[in-house]
């Protein structure tokens, strides 16, 4: 049987070992799931809205021990968990105050009737925060929740059940399941699973979606997307720094959607790439618990091999390291505050996936460059455009086919972390993805 280690990522030592849901143990919690479900869609809006509450509470009276517990487990930065949190409880009481309005009355001719039990599968980069942003409005629709994390983070998928339990939650309504790969496509198949969502790469979400496909179950996916950085000559080069810091280094480089490479025309690349070195020597590694650190580990040691093979390859091919592109010695696994300069439109590093805290350069001759090498990468996903001309900045965002295009603006400004679902009020999760609609024809 397979077991689950929980590692440290400050040291590289594993801090528990756990083992994996025993065949007959997950048995018991799906069909328990099926059943709490079948309660749960007859439960009152003020019983889920107190639930609800309940775990905003609670999230914020244990945000110092849940915000330690993704430091240890992930890595991250205590300053930036600790924001998670915050924002986790916030979108249990926004659902919790707002839920029942977003649903039809009971007596109304269109309603939006729960599911079932739904799967949900997240990633590592927001242990909490991809988990709440489903669950809340996932359980105020009525709805039961098997929850299945990052094999990484089986301390943080603990803590998670706790919680759910020290809310009162009722029993089976949601399971935090510690199963293997392999198990999750035997549990997609299972009919009493009534819907998934799923949160990733590109490449394991077509293996989800062909299995949800197969059985004809509703899925959402929330997909790693490319994010752009468009550097003009005439930038406020101040405004586009900071930004590019932001877009980048937040969660150690760890994001779905950060900044796969600056583009930078020619009369200001020198100065940006000046501006980004001083900047960035300034961001040291150091322990995620402690606040005052500014750059935390990498959550694996896998995802730092992968990270300096992309980086060492990138230098083989002409690129130039400005700053760090060194593997550290020394226990953890910390990267450091890289850049890389003259990174060529062809290399993988800006056209493949990248999980660190690296920022690429990318010089183009002009503008008229621009929108062929970002047309290039394929549609989707979102750019940021930096110029004191509007109109040439409208123009080149129409030409570009991303999904949202922002000039002088970025795409998770004051949002604290991406929102991509929707529509739902102010971006969020929409709260009748899992429901389905029913009408009422009274024939008199």
């Amino acid at each position: 049987m397979v077991n689950f280690t929980s590692y440290n990522p400050a040291t590289g030592q594993p801090t528990g070992t756990f083992a994996c849901l025993p065949a007959a143990e997950l048995e018991t919690r799906v069909d328990a799931s099926r059943q709490a479900a079948e309660l749960w869609r007859h439960a009152s809006f003020a019983e889920r809205s107190a639930l609800l509450n309940q775990l905003a509470s609670l999230l914020s009276a244990k945000r110092h021990q849940l915000a330690q517990c993704m430091s240890r487990e992930m890595g991250k930065l205590q300053s930036e968990a600790l924001v998670e949190v915050d924002r986790c409880a916030l979108e249990c009481a926004y659902f919790a105050a707002h839920g029942q309005a977003m649903l039809p009355l009971a007596r109304s001719l269109t309603t939006f009737e729960p599911m079932g039990p739904v799967l949900l599968l997240t990633s590592w980069r927001f242990p909490l925060w991809q988990v709440f942003r489903m669950l809340a409005p996932t359980l105020m629709a009525g709805n039961s929740v098997l929850l299945k994390l990052a094999e990484n983070l089986p301390q943080c998928a603990q803590q998670i059940a706790q919680l759910l339990q020290e809310a009162g939650a009722p029993s089976g309504l949601v399971s935090s399941l510690l199963i293997s790969k392999p198990t999750v496509a035997g549990l997609i198949a299972d009919p009493r699973i009534k819907a998934l969502a799923f949160s990733g790469n590109k490449k394991d979400a077509s293996l989800v979606a062909a299995l949800a496909g197969q059985h004809l179950k509703k899925v959402v996916l929330e997909l790693d997307e490319i994010e752009l950085q468009i550097i003009l000559d005439d930038a406020d080069l101040e405004q586009a720094v900071d930004a590019a810091l932001r877009s980048r280094f937040r969660n150690a480089g760890q994001l779905g959607h950060a900044s796969r490479g600056f583009i930078v025309t020619p009369a200001i690349a020198d100065d940006f790439v000046r501006r980004m070195t001083a900047r960035l020597a300034e961001i040291q590694p150091g322990d995620p618990q402690d606040l005052e650190s500014s750059l935390g580990p990498l959550a694996t040691g896998q995802l730092r091999d992968d990270l300096h093979r992309q980086v060492t390859a990138a230098l083989a091919a002409g690129a130039h390291a400005v700053l760090g592109c060194e593997l550290p010695t020394g226990q953890g696994w910390y990267y450091p505050a890289s850049l890389l300069d003259k990174v060529g439109p062809e290399m993988a590093i800006f056209r493949q996936q990248l999980s660190g805290p690296l920022a690429c350069v990318v010089r183009v001759s002009g503008v008229e460059q621009i929108t062929e090498l970002c047309n290039s990468l394929g549609q989707g996903g979102t750019a940021s455009i930096w110029t004191r001309d509007l109109t040439q900045g409208e123009r080149l965002a129409r030409s570009l086919s991303v999904s949202a295009c922002f000039v002088n603006a970025e795409p998770n400004k004051g949002r604290g972390h991406p929102q991509t679902f929707g529509p739902a009020p102010e971006g969020r999760f929409n709260i009748k993805e899992f429901c389905y609609m029913k009408s009422l024809v009274l024939s008199v």
